[in-house]
């Protein structure tokens, strides 16, 4: 029996696409914090709160815009996100203050959280059912890749051209082309739902504690979106660009395997294996004074991180029935725009009271919360739960 084509033009082009897109949004992530500080003379404080505006407006729009793909279609509203989102990009030129900045990043976060929303929703048309594992996890790579290769790239052209206004127009070119692309993309036809919008189209409030976990365990790298630059500069540190390269290699290693490891030992131990990976990772990062020992920790946090999402994640889907695992994914996913928005605020003002480096050590031991949220009140939640589902769904 022959396998169902998953290598469509289709699919090909949508993940070109995303991967743009994704790469232009890996631009900004270590240069928009020296643009902040340098440029329009800001203080460290205050790149928390453009991390955290962003993950924040995500947040609020990303479960309307989940019922909107349902409702109305993928395609134009893809489109008209994606085109906004790349003028919004090139826009990041014309910041002359810092409130004009945090209303662009209002703006864009808004329409970043509608774009990978629509991203994922467009992902699971296009492959087909025996294969949607794989199609997913090969779309997953183009957010992995562009962690990898984008913070270098940005860096570099602003090393080369020193000149930030170009780095914003070339981030807003490649989310033009992103664009281009998705024009050409077939869209299968989606019966369109007729649910009325309301709270339990919007939100799954049984896996509200696994979510409350990924919450938490967002704060972390909240830090590491909006600091790790300015710490590295702390450190005369120049290879922040492989820092991230460093992570997304950790993150690559430890995702093929982790699903094995949740079928085989369980929850419990992938997430014990993940919380020392991550609580060790903050701590070489705390206590780096060289880049041997930054690179390293940046190594260490891939691989403590990469656990996290698809550990967690197959949790979500296992507590819910077929038909709410869409709600489900959207409550889970909106838990991690939270973390990082509330994560940003709350470490810019630490920041500002202690180190960077003591910030990550107080990352470090604020883990404890989560983990003793995950082993002695979700793990039981799970069981329970998931365990209702499988009988549920098999009836």
């Amino acid at each position: 029996m022959t396998k169902a084509p998953l290598y469509t033009k289709d699919f090909l082009l949508h993940c070109f696409s995303y991967l743009l897109m994704a790469v232009s949004f890996y631009f900004l992530l270590p240069t928009l914090p020296t643009f902040v500080t340098d440029v329009l003379g800001e203080n460290a404080d205050k790149v928390g709160y453009i991390i955290g505006i962003y993950a924040l407006s995500a947040l609020i729009v990303r479960p309307l815009s989940g019922y909107a793909f349902d409702k109305y279609g993928r395609r134009k509203l893809f489109l008209f996100a994606m085109i906004c989102y790349a003028i919004v990009m090139a826009a990041y030129g014309l910041a002359t203050s810092f409130v004009f900045l945090l209303f662009l990043r209002l703006v864009n976060g808004g329409f970043w959280g509608i774009v990978t929303t629509g991203g994922g929703t467009i992902t699971s048309d296009l492959v087909p059912d025996s294969r949607r594992g794989e199609g997913i996890g090969i779309f997953g790579l183009s957010m992995t890749l562009s962690m990898a290769i984008g913070p270098l790239i940005g860096l570099q052209i602003l090393k080369e051209t020193g000149s930030y206004q170009f780095l914003f127009i070339t981030s807003g070119i490649l989310c033009s082309l992103a664009v281009l692309m998705s024009f050409f993309v077939n869209h299968p036809k989606i019966s369109s739902r007729k649910n009325i919008l309301s709270w339990e189209n919007v939100f799954e409030p049984k896996v509200l504690k696994v979510s409350m976990v990924m919450l938490l365990l967002a704060f972390p790298f909240a830090g590491i979106m909006s600091f790790i630059t300015l710490f590295a500069k702390e450190l005369s540190i120049e290879s922040t660009g492989m820092f991230f390269l460093i992570y997304a290699i950790g993150v690559s290693i430890i995702r093929p395997t982790t699903g094995k490891m949740m079928d085989k030992k369980g929850p419990a131990f992938v997430m014990l294996l993940s919380f020392i990976g991550t609580i060790s990772g903050l701590v070489l990062l705390s206590q780096s004074t060289t880049e041997p020992g930054f690179l390293v920790a940046a190594f260490v946090l891939g691989l403590g991180n990469g656990i996290v999402m698809p550990t967690l994640q197959t949790m979500v889907i296992n507590m819910v029935k077929p038909e709410k695992r869409g709600v489900a994914t959207s409550t889970f996913f909106s838990s991690i725009d939270l973390g990082i928005g509330i994560g940003a605020f709350f470490l810019g003002n630490i920041v500002e009271i202690f180190s960077l480096s003591q910030m990550y050590l107080f990352c470090a031991i604020g883990m404890i919360v989560p983990a003793l949220l995950f082993f002695g009140i979700t793990l039981s939640d799970y069981k329970k739960k998931s365990k209702i589902s499988i009988e549920t769904a098999n009836v």
